[in-house]
């Protein structure tokens, strides 16, 4: 008798890894500017140009740590539908937005940020400052439903 089994994550109420965890973000970030280093087509070689899928959950969880000071990283969106990437825009009310950043806290300490990306396929995680020194040293990612 075949057992079935699960190709997606489903609803989550726990966060779940996404793609088994981002790695040191010295392999995940790209350290260029701008989001002409994500590919659009999904087929780059290169670790973490094609950013991580997100089995279309709800909340993105990202942790970021640095040892040496609040190092930040910018967390950019991609949907099938448009097949483009763009800076994941937070809404602050009165119709403006900023862009969503995770950085570590003063003096490298750990933080924890949760956003909401209903109906974003990928994230990916970059340094806009485009200088590998300003690449938080660790980053981690999960997603969940609820």
């Amino acid at each position: 008798m075949s057992v079935y089994k699960a190709t997606s994550w489903g609803r989550t109420r726990r966060p779940k890894h996404i793609e088994e965890q981002v790695p040191p973000a010295k392999q995940a970030a790209t350290t260029v500017a701008g989001a002409s280093a994500l590919s659009a087509d999904l087929t780059s070689t290169t670790l973490g140009q094609n950013g991580y899928a997100t089995e279309n959950q709800r909340y993105l969880h990202v942790l970021v740590k640095d040892a040496s000071s609040n190092k930040s990283v910018a967390i950019y969106g991609f949907n099938y539908a448009f097949g483009e990437w763009a800076p994941l825009m937070l809404p602050l009310g009165n119709a403006t937005f900023t862009k969503a950043t995770a950085a570590a806290g003063t003096g490298g300490a750990v933080r924890e940020y949760i956003f909401e990306i209903a109906g974003v396929d990928r994230v990916a995680f970059y340094v806009e400052s485009g200088d590998a020194a300003d690449i938080p040293s660790t980053i981690r990612a999960a997603c969940s439903t609820f």
